[in-house]
């Protein structure tokens, strides 16, 4: 038996002591079921890197064992959530072929909604609609990723995509990072804490009320982090009554120029007019906005949506009808599921270049991106070109090119060309070019990110991290510095 084998069928036989044999396996294919998740498109059609050994845990306390053994015995893990990976994961290079990836969807309590303090507790491994679920029967609304809010964890949307997912009303709620009170983490060293104003800083409360009182805001030391700072096992948020009015509607607001103008009065209006804002183009056309207001009254949303009607008609927008084909969009309450209606008649859909820009350069950016497609894809045939962007709060946007190809080509095909071709000139365009970031702290896409760190963040995060992980077991070469 070759030394790498006899380390896993050690760590195989540890690790059973410590989840139960049915929680643990070394079976290859198991093991290659967790190099490729559903999202395939920027990683070119690749698998991550092969773990050696999964185990699937089913508490903080067992994690925590993990984690020790993996010190012991110098064995990089990798911490896995649903799979609702964009990029190559596990990235290939990260850690070695030793790799212990501990999949955390055992773990999927709601451990409390608290009607009076406004709060819900969970375990990490929660999948999000499920938690969403529960907090709305409760007559609470909670703030979670837009999709797949079905597959995510609340372990994995806060430690990858811009700090906490993309929530439907990110236009104005900002990321799920806005509204999480504290969490219980196991350190790279296995020792377990609890951060956010409670039982962490101060030992006689047993609630986590607040996110900073009682030391420096810790939390955001593990929030987009990719899983290298620590190994994330509890949540709590604030959450807040549902608010039972709808009100969806869309606006043809014609040329760049006219649909701009009313974007950027939109965003700085405050209070917001809109809860949901969305403007996108299919290429040659008119913009669109796709509006939706939530309220807790109809006078609510009615005054918010004079205002908006005031600002668009302004600029010379125009109020579409209920049989206006942009309602079904509207009426799914999703950006993200923009394109949708057009799935059945196309082989893939990827969000081209879809990255967080300055407002100010946002069609910029998206004119840079249609220029980069057609020198680099334009012989590939498109069903459909959608340009689109959306507020985030006030300064910045989430903006790209929503790309459906023709049957004629294959899901790989397409997957492939535009990770060969692309995916380097996407980043310079948004990172150098237009001075935007990346959305994902996940494979590549964080080494990326990290590239355009300045050389004293550089030194600074490989001293948190050296500080934090000494043995450089959690996740080693996420951000390549």
């Amino acid at each position: 038996m070759s030394e790498e084998m006899e380390k896993i069928s050690s760590l195989y036989d540890e690790m059973c002591s410590i989840a139960g044999p049915e929680n643990v396996t070394k079976e290859e294919a198991a093991r290659r079921s967790y190099t490729r998740g559903p999202f395939m498109g920027i990683g070119g059609g690749g698998r991550g890197k092969t773990p050696g050994i999964v185990v699937r845990p089913g508490s903080t306390e067992e994690i925590s064992e993990i984690v020790k053994l993996a010190n012991r015995t110098k064995t990089p893990i990798v911490p896995k959530g649903g799979s609702g990976a964009v990029a190559t994961f596990p990235p290939v290079y990260v850690g070695t072929d030793e790799n212990i990836l501990i999949d955390t969807t055992r773990m999927n309590r709601i451990l409390e909604i608290n009607e009076e303090y406004m709060t819900v507790k969970a375990e990490c491994g929660v999948i999000l609609s499920n938690l969403q679920a529960d907090v709305k029967e409760k007559g609470f609304h909670i703030y979670t990723v837009d999709t797949p809010v079905h597959m995510d964890t609340l372990g994995g949307v806060l430690s990858g995509f811009v700090g906490g997912g993309e929530p439907s009303d990110l236009a104005t709620s900002g990321t799920m990072n806005n509204y999480l009170l504290g969490l219980k983490v196991v350190l790279p060293n296995g020792e377990i804490i609890e951060t956010g104003g409670g039982p962490g800083t101060n030992i006689h409360q047993e609630r986590i009320l607040h996110r900073e009182a009682g030391s420096p805001d810790i939390t955001g030391l593990f929030v987009a982090d990719g899983g290298a700072f620590g190994i994330k096992t509890e949540a709590t948020f604030s959450i807040h009554p549902y608010p039972p009015v709808y009100v969806p509607g869309i606006y043809n607001m014609g040329s760049d120029e006219s649909m701009w103008k009313a974007f950027n009065e939109l965003a700085r209006t405050d209070p917001y007019a809109y809860t949901r804002l969305l403007a996108f183009r299919e290429q040659g056309g008119d913009w669109f906005f796709i509006y939706v207001i939530r309220g807790y009254s109809e006078e609510e949303t009615a005054a918010k949506k004079k205002v908006l009607d005031k600002i668009c008609q302004s600029h010379g927008g125009k109020a579409a009808g209920p049989g206006h084909d942009g309602f079904k969009i509207a009426n799914m309450f999703s950006t993200h599921r923009l394109g949708q209606q057009v799935l059945p008649t196309s082989s893939a859909m990827t969000f081209f270049g879809e990255a967080l820009v300055p407002r100010p350069v946002s069609l910029d950016y998206v004119r840079d991106l249609n220029a980069l497609i057609d020198e680099k894809l334009g012989d590939l045939n498109f069903y459909k070109r959608v340009d689109f962007t959306l507020p985030y709060l006030r300064a910045t946007t989430i903006s790209g090119v929503l790309l459906y190809f023709s049957k004629e080509h294959s899901r790989e095909e397409v997957s492939k060309r535009i990770y060969k071709d692309t995916y380097k000139e996407q980043h310079r365009l948004m990172s150098e070019k237009h001075g935007g970031w990346v959305e994902t702290m996940q494979g590549e896409s964080a080494a990326l990110g990290a590239s355009a760190w300045s050389p004293s963040y550089k030194a600074f995060m490989r001293s948190l991290k050296k500080t934090l992980d000494p043995n450089n077991i959690l996740m080693p070469g996420l951000w390549r510095i």
